[in-house]
């Protein structure tokens, strides 16, 4: 077998080091805070190594026969300058919500997100603001109410107010 590293395998190598990186941070804290995500970042990172070891090793040569899938199709059939732009333009939008995140905080940045992000591909306002909506009351009532987790401070909001 020879292992054949592709370039849409680099978001699985993404994963697979947001997660031990988790668990490596996480290893540190009082293991009360720190049990799911051990166990959870510990399970998701062999599952992608187990995903990236397939797709890398497990690449065979496409046969005649054609067999019935109800996966989405593969970009292998795709053009390369297209599947280069679309994958470009994925990776613009997960680097926007990272930068969004600290900029104007995790309970605006979702919201806003989903918002610009159902527009900019065609959704309607109101399919747009429900779910913006509904991610602002996910994050209100679970993370704050439920769980009280502690929101720092976002940038912005540090410049404006001040502290």
């Amino acid at each position: 077998m020879r292992f054949r590293f592709q370039p849409k395998d680099v978001f699985t190598v993404f994963i697979i080091a947001v997660l031990v990186t988790a668990v490596a941070v996480s290893s540190q804290w009082v293991l009360r805070a720190s049990i799911i995500i051990l166990v959870l970042g510990a399970i998701g990172a062999v599952l992608a190594t187990i995903q990236l070891l397939v797709d890398c090793l497990g690449r065979r040569p496409v046969t005649s026969v054609k067999v019935p899938t109800f996966e989405l199709p593969s970009f292998d059939q795709a053009d390369a300058r297209t599947t280069f732009w679309s994958a470009l333009e994925i990776w613009a939008w997960l680097l926007g919500v990272l930068a969004a995140i600290p900029l104007i905080g995790m309970p605006a940045a979702l919201p806003l997100f989903v918002l610009v992000y159902i527009r900019v591909y065609g959704g309607s306002w109101m399919i747009a603001l429900v779910l913006a909506a509904l991610i602002t009351a996910f994050i209100f009532g679970v993370y704050q109410q439920i769980m009280h987790v502690y929101w720092p401070d976002a940038v912005l909001v540090d410049l404006v107010f001040g502290n």
